[in-house]
């Protein structure tokens, strides 16, 4: 290992089933994020460390098992935040998203659109809009040709989480690849959320939408990706029609360099 992977592989914990999130590991080391996440992803690449989802995305030593998925770091500390509106949670969302979330997916290229913000535009019908998209390209070692995915998440407050949301997203999948909820669950009411996030997750997980939870939408570290959305292949008509009603004119442009 180089001098900057041993540094970063030491502060991996080394007790058995013992994990640590990506945050947290980045503050303990004080890069920037570009260095951490080619740093790590290179010794997750050569099997030194192994990932797995959780609040912010869970990093343990290979020997770990992957059962330890559920774990969540000791080490973190979480203020509840006061209950706020759903337009509200677009921005910082959007921003999570466009740093901490892309990278933790390893999605080298990638657009994050507020599709929410459209006013009266005409984009489809009911649920035909959804709160937030993300347009990524990448590449893997060892699977020829590049890979285009269309995500797109469905917003809610903790006052407004039922299973409808999940039906919502459903109907987005018809155009994307992959289709989220994104619920705000403060710790305060996690409690009494618990019996309708069950309903929620067990639905989702029915239809193969993702569902994410977070209680502080700016913090990646309070994000869990409770349910892991199945990767679908719409009619590419219908996927490049989503596309030109949702996403401005320079947007499209910079997906068509993509491909060139």
């Amino acid at each position: 290992m180089t001098e900057e992977e041993q540094f970063l592989y030491d502060c991996v914990p080394s007790e058995i089933g013992k994990s640590i999130t990506n945050p947290d590991l980045l503050r303990r080391l004080n890069w920037d994020q570009e260095k951490y996440w080619r740093t790590r992803n290179g010794l997750v690449d050569r099997g030194i460390l192994t990932v797995a989802r959780g609040r912010g995305g869970l990093v343990y030593r290979a020997v770990q098992p992957d059962a330890a998925a559920d774990t969540y770091s000791s080490e973190q500390t979480v203020t509840a935040p006061l209950q706020i509106r759903e337009e509200e949670l677009y921005a910082p969302l959007s921003s999570v998203l466009r740093q901490e979330w892309t990278r933790e997916k390893r999605l080298e290229r990638s657009i994050v659109h507020i599709t929410a913000r459209q006013g009266r535009r005409d984009t489809g019908g009911r649920w035909s809009r959804p709160d937030l998209v993300v347009v990524t390209q990448s590449t893997y070692p060892y699977v020829p040709g590049r890979h285009f995915d269309v995500i797109t998440f469905e917003v809610k407050p903790s006052d407004s989480i039922d299973v409808t949301a999940v039906y919502e997203a459903l109907a987005h999948r018809r155009a994307a690849t992959k289709a989220y909820v994104a619920l705000h669950v403060p710790d305060t009411d996690a409690e009494n959320l618990k019996n309708i996030l069950t309903e929620v997750y067990s639905e989702a997980k029915r239809h193969g939408v993702g569902v994410i939870t977070f209680s502080q939408p700016e913090d990646f570290a309070t994000w869990d990706e409770v349910v892991e959305a199945a990767r679908m292949e719409p009619d590419p008509g219908r996927l490049n029609d989503f596309l030109v009603a949702q996403f401005e004119s320079n947007q499209l442009e910079i997906i068509l360099r993509w491909f060139r």
